[in-house]
């Protein structure tokens, strides 16, 4: 064989691991972005930020409000819920001395097929923000704060 030959033999290997990587690369930007985009809009209590968030299964600074969404009866309790939920978050924030300038250096710090956790830092601590996918759409699942 030539040494041509065999060194074309090996770039579709090399294109596949090179193209799988791109791909997760360019997901967990998207997942950075959306955890931001996401986390901000909840400190400014926009309301369309709720279809960001897997309501079924979130936690927020600890509190497994996930669990207090599923045992709500009926649709309305649960729009009320997490209207609520948004309002509060944005009050809290703003009331703590809060600023979104204030988190900086957003990054991944996990990824597999399941999530992605997004970090970012502040004089508070460092945030963390958990993306996942479910049902084909991205949402967060998880916002915690550690000193």
């Amino acid at each position: 064989m030539k040494p041509y030959a065999l060194l074309l033999a090996s770039i579709p290997v090399l294109c596949i691991s090179s193209c799988e990587k791109t791909r997760e690369n360019l997901a967990t930007t998207g997942d950075v972005t959306f955890a931001r985009n996401t986390f901000e809009a909840l400190t400014r209590g926009e309301s369309d930020v709720a279809t960001k968030i897997d309501w079924p299964v979130f936690t927020s600074l600890g509190n497994n409000l996930g669990a207090t969404y599923l045992a709500l009866p009926t649709e309305v309790d649960k729009q009320k819920f997490i209207t609520a939920f948004i309002t509060q978050f944005a009050t809290s924030f703003r009331e703590s001395g809060g600023t979104v300038e204030n988190f900086t250096n957003w990054r991944v710090v996990f990824h597999d097929k399941q999530k992605t956790e997004v970090a970012a830092d502040s004089p508070k601590g460092t945030l963390t923000v958990i993306v996942a996918e479910r049902d084909d759409q991205e949402r967060v699942s998880s916002i915690t704060m550690s000193p």
